[in-house]
């Protein structure tokens, strides 16, 4: 019979790591997206498609491996989808063209999602109603690797070329790999027959829709993450192309303002038990919205340098360093018989920001900086605005007799 696993710092170092893989596969390569469409003969621009279809493949596959893992279990679903992300990122590296390394990156981030939502759930499995700490302390080290890896990124581009920042992605994938073979056990020991299954995937994704609750907490982490992509996707054309700063310093720059991430995962992992995660999501999506506005309005105003788009981006990634953690938190604990399904829903709905961002900034981009300054206002309005009037809508209809 299986024991069950306990919550060990060995443990939690794991799930660190795999809920950041996604963000290095990204973060890394953007430094060198310019020079990806240099070598493949694309015209400028056509790199931001391989970003999308990498958050688009994220998202859509969440939806069906977190509750594929309540049925069959954790560890098989997460050794395939890491087995596919080795697959794939190899065939990034021998890509010749543009739409090749497109179509790998599709199959990345399918392989990439399996890590995210996996290490959520087992989260909610093995901390079970104490998750929230312990699911910041992930968030805490997906952030630190996306302040790190853009400037790592631009060096290993300057130093080694395109296809440098996808090795050392390889490599820290095979690490983990052999990490979850040796010293991951299954956790999900209480398995539902019925979970993942096609004739009912639709209908408990329904049933877990009809909660007000969730559904702000879904949709103010979609929104959030898209007014955060629109400058991780957008920011090297700008910074590089219109502000002519070097792929180093741009990696610099870059990691100087998602380090509010940090602060704020900190001040999340810190404070979640005593004021919840609703409060803080209400904190968090406030300096969000404050931060995109104000960089609109300095855009306007002043025009566009590095300071004037910078130092407002921090209260946006201080924000969303609160969001995104304590949303998962909020969502995810209360469905401890659905952890799967939960948090694939919510990474789902992460990366669906993210991808319609993406689409929208592809398809405005006029070679200024406009589009991407006001999608990140547009996306963070939207989020303040939306979780407010849900969360206002649900305390009416609890005080209803």
């Amino acid at each position: 019979m299986q024991t069950a696993v306990g919550p060990t710092r060995q443990l939690l170092v794991l799930l660190m790591a795999l809920t950041a893989l996604g963000e290095i596969s990204t973060q890394l390569i953007i430094p060198s997206l310019s020079a990806i469409e240099w070598v493949m003969a694309a015209k400028p621009g056509s790199s931001l498609l391989a970003l999308s279809v990498f958050v688009a493949a994220f998202g859509l596959g969440q939806l069906v491996l977190g509750p594929l893992s309540d049925r069959l279990g954790r560890r098989p679903i997460l050794l395939a989808g890491l087995l596919v992300y080795l697959a794939a990122t190899s065939w990034m590296l021998l890509a010749n063209s543009m739409g090749e390394f497109i179509g790998a990156r599709a199959l990345q981030g399918l392989g990439a999602c399996s890590a995210l939502v996996m290490a959520r759930a087992i989260v909610r499995d093995v901390w079970q109603a104490q998750a929230g700490p312990a699911l910041a302390m992930t968030v805490i080290g997906m952030l630190c690797a996306i302040v790190v890896s853009p400037a790592l990124g631009g060096l290993l581009t300057r130093l080694g070329g395109w296809q440098a920042p996808i090795l050392l992605v390889l490599i820290v994938a095979s690490v983990i790999v052999v990490v979850v073979l040796s010293r991951y056990r299954e956790s999900n020991l209480v398995r539902d027959p019925q979970a993942g299954r096609l004739s009912t995937l639709a209908a408990n994704y329904a049933d877990l829709l009809k909660d007000r609750s969730f559904c702000a907490l879904a949709l103010t982490l979609a929104f959030t993450y898209g007014a955060m992509f629109a400058v991780i996707a957008g920011s090297s054309a700008v910074y590089i192309g219109l502000l002519h700063l070097s792929p180093s310093q741009y990696g610099m720059t870059i990691s100087a303002i998602v380090a509010a991430l940090i602060a704020g995962a900190l001040f999340t992992q810190r404070t979640i038990t005593r004021l919840g995660p609703n409060k803080i999501v209400s904190l968090g999506v406030s300096l969000v919205a404050l931060g995109g506005i104000a960089t609109l309005v300095t855009h306007q105003i002043l025009g566009l340098s590095v300071l004037g788009l910078s130092l407002p981006q921090v209260l946006v990634t201080l924000g969303g360093g609160m969001v995104l953690p304590a949303s998962v938190a909020g969502a995810v604990i209360p469905n401890a018989h659905r952890a799967g399904l939960a948090a694939g829903f919510m990474g789902f709905a992460q990366m669906a920001g993210a991808t319609i961002c993406g689409l929208l900034l592809t398809t405005l981009q006029d070679g200024s900086a406009w589009a991407m300054v006001m999608l990140n206002a547009s996306f963070a309005f939207v989020a303040w605005s939306i979780f407010h009037l849900l969360q206002r809508q649900t305390r009416r209809a609890t005080a209803l007799p």
